[in-house]
């Protein structure tokens, strides 16, 4: 692999298209990396969004997209002053902020009607984003490393799922409620650590919801993302606008952006006949 040089030469940005351009240089070569992002014009309008960990990284940039496209949202997180933050640089009057612990069980039904109260009305999807990884790996796992992941990885996202469709299997069907569960890559090879495993029950459990839920017009899909350049994955931050990345095809990593586009058609009446599906965003890595 040729050695890469750590910078980048130029940016453009063509905002009347929504299109970046990124270039990438090697050596000898420039890779140009083109990202787009689509304008529905308001396609999630008066959509009542749920968000959890939604103040950084994927969350946060699904939120900004949803609003863009006319959602309320709701964005969840442990650190209020990260979701002030938030808030802060989104400046919408459709976005609302919630301190909630998914782990914290006993909690749940509390926050889904707080959650309510803010949107003021039933809530119409839910993101299920928030997640945690330490990095350690078998066989150097603890027992309170493993407690730590599976609580809010799997448990909480279990069982707020759970108790949120529980009230929309209540409801009339007059129109479809949406679940969309952030995975990973992870969830689709070998997983010998519990960040992968935790995203193997993601995946697992995307599945099995969307036979059972879709009866009762809720529809259950997720997303796999490879690395993105989020706090999770602190080296492609420092890499700012080089997106290089050797361990995928596309020797690059994604933008926060990239996944929250995916996300915005699945959340979307545009993606109704999709059902139980985890779609895999990681540039090849998992097919290799």
């Amino acid at each position: 692999m040729k050695k890469i040089i750590h910078y980048i030469k130029k940016i453009f940005l063509d905002n009347r298209n929504n299109e970046s351009s990124q270039k990438v240089y090697y050596q000898d070569k420039c890779k140009t990396i083109n990202i787009s992002t689509i304008n529905y014009g308001e396609i999630l309008k008066d959509k009542r969004i749920l968000i959890t960990g939604g103040s950084t990284g994927i969350g946060f940039s699904i939120a900004k997209k949803c609003i863009q496209e006319g959602a309320l949202v709701v964005i969840t997180g442990r650190n209020e002053n990260k979701l002030s933050q938030a808030k802060e640089e989104i400046n919408s009057q459709l976005l609302k902020t919630l301190v909630w612990d998914i782990t914290k069980v006993s909690y749940i039904e509390d926050g889904i009607a707080k959650a309510i109260e803010l949107l003021e009305g039933e809530i119409d999807v839910l993101v299920n984003n928030a997640g945690v990884n330490s990095g350690v790996q078998f066989p150097d796992v603890t027992e309170e490393m493993w407690d730590e992941m599976y609580a809010t990885n799997s448990k909480g996202l279990f069982f707020l799922t759970q108790s949120l469709c529980n009230q929309w299997m209540k409801e009339e069907k007059n129109k479809f409620k949406k679940v969309i569960n952030i995975s990973s890559q992870g969830g689709f090879v070998g997983a010998t650590y519990p960040y992968r495993m935790t995203k193997w029950d993601v995946a697992g459990l995307t599945q099995g919801l969307g036979i059972k839920l879709a009866p009762f017009g809720i529809i259950v899909n997720g997303i796999a993302p490879g690395i993105v350049a989020t706090n999770m994955q602190p080296n492609c931050k420092d890499q700012k606008e080089n997106v290089y990345y050797p361990r995928n095809p596309l020797e690059r990593f994604a933008l926060p952006e990239e996944i929250a586009e995916l996300a915005i058609f699945l959340i979307s009446d545009a993606s109704n006949f999709i059902v139980g599906q985890t779609i895999v965003c990681d540039g090849g890595y998992s097919l290799k």
